[in-house]
């Protein structure tokens, strides 16, 4: 799926930006922490402006990745300590109504709020 970007250890940033080369734009909600900035700095640098949209929250915890037609969402942080080494939970949902719940639950509270 990523072609030439593939090989065995990607960082979710990279991720983010191959998806936004092929169209994708990208809305991401981070707590402001050293480390959030720094993410934040890094997908800076590899998306265009105009395919990036920040949002910021004081108390945000949740994490979620939504698709056209998946969610993913639980517990787990999107780092190698969420994946690899913390017990953590995630749960994958392929349904095009339950994304389509979640992206609409994620505009009215980050994008229509601003």
């Amino acid at each position: 799926v990523l072609g030439r970007v593939a090989r065995s250890s990607l960082l979710l940033t990279e991720v983010l930006a191959e998806l936004s080369v092929r169209g994708t734009h990208l809305h991401v909600a981070l707590r402001s922490e050293e480390h959030n900035i720094a993410f934040r700095n890094r997908l800076q640098d590899r998306v265009r402006a105009d395919r990036l949209s920040l949002y910021q929250g004081a108390d945000l915890h949740e994490k979620m990745l939504v698709g056209d037609d998946w969610v993913m969402k639980g517990s787990m942080n999107f780092t190698w300590n969420g994946v690899q080494k913390n017990e953590e939970s995630i749960d994958f949902t392929f349904n095009k109504a339950a994304a389509s719940f979640e992206r609409l639950e994620l505009r009215t509270r980050w994008i229509e709020t601003g």
